[in-house]
């Protein structure tokens, strides 16, 4: 049986939520990748803004898992400003070279979904067997469910020769 890994960034709990379900749906590990340095409040949305656009790699804890364990890796992310989040970017950049296949999902308030998406395959030098692109009122609505089933099938079915 392949060996799946779900690593996800979340700011406001949305990208959480859909993660959860997906690992959920796939009984795959997860792992949330967390910051060093809050990004609460005002401040937090700024800073997030202004390491995305600087393509900044901010601080992140040790993960327990290794990527390179796993015969794919699912990343998700929210899009800030139409990349991916930028605690994920350094996750990414701490695991080059680990990942055999990716797949990928994202949250958005309105657009940059493909963008973001786009970016993380760079980040990874991997293209996506598989990506999932949501808007934040499609997570907090629950209307969402067909999409994650087939995201989840897409991906699971990459992994049946693993």
């Amino acid at each position: 049986m392949a060996r799946i890994l779900l690593v996800y960034y979340s700011r406001t709990g949305i990208t959480r939520l859909l993660a959860k379900d997906i690992a959920r749906r796939s009984g795959c590990d997860i792992e949330e990748i967390r910051e060093v340095r809050s990004r609460d409040g005002v401040a937090g949305y700024a800073r997030s803004l202004i390491d995305v656009l600087s393509k900044r790699h901010p601080a992140i804890e040790a993960p327990n898992k290794n990527p390179a364990s796993y015969d794919l890796v699912v990343a998700g992310t929210p899009v800030w400003g139409s990349d991916i989040s930028s605690p994920l970017r350094s996750y990414l950049a701490g695991n080059r070279g680990k990942f055999k296949r990716i797949a990928a999902f994202c949250t958005m308030g309105g657009s940059g979904g493909g963008k973001a998406l786009g970016q993380l395959a760079l980040e990874c030098e991997r293209e996506p067997v598989a990506t999932l692109v949501l808007t934040h009122d499609e997570v907090e609505g629950g209307m969402y469910g067909a999409k994650a089933q087939s995201f989840v099938d897409q991906f699971a079915a990459q992994c049946t020769d693993a």
